[in-house]
């Protein structure tokens, strides 16, 4: 028999999530923020999306320009994801706080983040309001690959009480 529970205690009851670093860039302003609210919409075209609250900084920057980039995080950017996610950019220059390195996109303005084994350029096609998130479904144009990179190795968070924890991605258990 299950308990009845709050819902923020339910929520943190599922699975380990990836975390992304979402770099964005308008009229040279740029940014990176943490991002949990991650999703892939379709593989063909191949659309993914972002959640985000209107009232971070990162908002304005992907309404604006249209466009953002996924870093995949790997424990070498445990920091990182701290700094991006504890701080506000219209405070900090995040690039500069975290010694990250832009890189110039293939297709989009916003910078990949050399540091990250997996980065991919996205244009935005759609934005669905939902609750207190926006999220922005974007069109992937590009994606770029650190040769050396093994995907177990992306970092994830899972909530425990009120501190979140990072974790590797498990052992293989079955097949689907």
């Amino acid at each position: 028999m299950k308990n009845e529970a709050s819902v923020t205690a339910g929520l943190r009851q599922f699975p380990i999530r990836p975390i992304y670093l979402v770099s964005a860039q308008y009229e040279g302003k740029k940014n990176i923020i943490t991002v949990g609210m991650f999703a892939v919409f379709s593989g063909k075209p191949s659309l993914v999306g972002v959640g985000l609250a209107p009232s971070r900084y990162s908002f304005d920057l992907i309404r604006k320009s249209k466009e953002y980039v996924v870093n995949v995080v790997d424990d070498r950017l445990m920091d990182a994801v701290r700094v991006c996610g504890e701080k506000s950019g219209r405070d900090t220059e995040k690039f500069e706080a975290t010694k990250l390195t832009p890189v110039t996109g293939v297709k989009v303005k916003a910078p990949l983040i050399e540091e990250s084994p997996v980065s991919i350029e996205c244009r935005v096609v759609k934005e669905v309001e939902v609750g207190d998130h926006v999220w922005f479904i974007g069109e992937v144009l590009a994606a770029h690959l650190r040769e050396d990179y093994d995907w177990s190795d992306g970092l994830l968070l899972k909530w425990q009480g009120e501190e979140g924890f990072y974790y590797k991605a498990g052992k293989r258990v079955g097949q689907y």
